[in-house]
């Protein structure tokens, strides 16, 4: 009796651990302003990676319990393929800020532009931005279940949604904005400088777009 009742009411709830997730990717996602400012000012980068990844140590804990939980479950609120689609996403997060400070360490920009420097800068918090979003929408999902998709709730998470399409939609239109700024010094900078600048701000675009995902899958799923 006891293995049937835990196939529909595990011990610990999907979405708790979809929070829990979410959890290290905005601690990682909110440091990415930290990176850039130590970056711009000549400091060492590297100890960051270290500290993602044991955040990224940990999501794996999470993501593997989530993936145990969901292969023994015999009912849930919602299907299988939307909870692993989103800890997918937000492991890409954690994935990709890993990879930004890396790439960071690989190359050191010198005499970069002073409006490149602010617009890049501009652009780390949007990205935290977005990612923190993104976690007030998990952590919704969760409320929303548990309210039996009460629709006030279910509101609250529309409201949420469209915060983070506001701020997805900056990033895309900063990302642009800044490659073109960029451009326009091909004749003053290093041209490595510029296409290396230029792969960074496209990376912090695409994690901002995994946090879109999240939402949008979110969204998908109340409704």
């Amino acid at each position: 009796m006891k293995r049937f009742i835990d196939r529909l009411f595990p011990e610990v709830s999907p979405t708790k651990l979809l929070s829990e997730h979410a959890e290290y990717c905005m601690k990682a996602g909110t440091i990415v302003p930290q990176i850039l400012d130590d970056y711009f000012n000549g400091k060492d980068i590297m100890q960051y990676s270290k500290e993602i990844d044991k955040f990224e140590s940990s999501a794996d804990e999470i993501k593997t319990r989530l993936r145990e939980i969901y292969t023994k479950l015999r009912w849930s609120y919602f299907d299988r393929i939307d909870a692993l689609e989103i800890i997918h996403n937000q492991d890409s997060i954690i994935d990709a800020v890993d990879d930004f400070v890396k790439i960071l360490t690989m190359n050191k920009v010198d005499e970069c532009p002073e409006e490149v420097i602010e617009k890049i800068k501009l652009m780390g918090d949007y990205v935290a931005d977005v990612i923190k979003f993104m976690k007030v929408s998990v952590d919704e999902l969760r409320t929303v279940v548990e309210s039996d998709f009460s629709p006030n709730e279910i509101s609250k998470e529309d409201n949420l949604t469209f915060d983070v399409e506001k701020d997805e939609s900056k990033t895309d239109s900063l990302g642009i904005e800044i490659g073109k700024t960029l451009y326009s010094y091909k004749n003053k900078m290093n041209p490595v400088d510029i296409l290396f600048l230029n792969s960074i701000v496209v990376l912090m675009m695409k994690i901002a777009d995994r946090a879109e995902n999240v939402v949008e899958r979110i969204r998908m799923i109340i409704r």
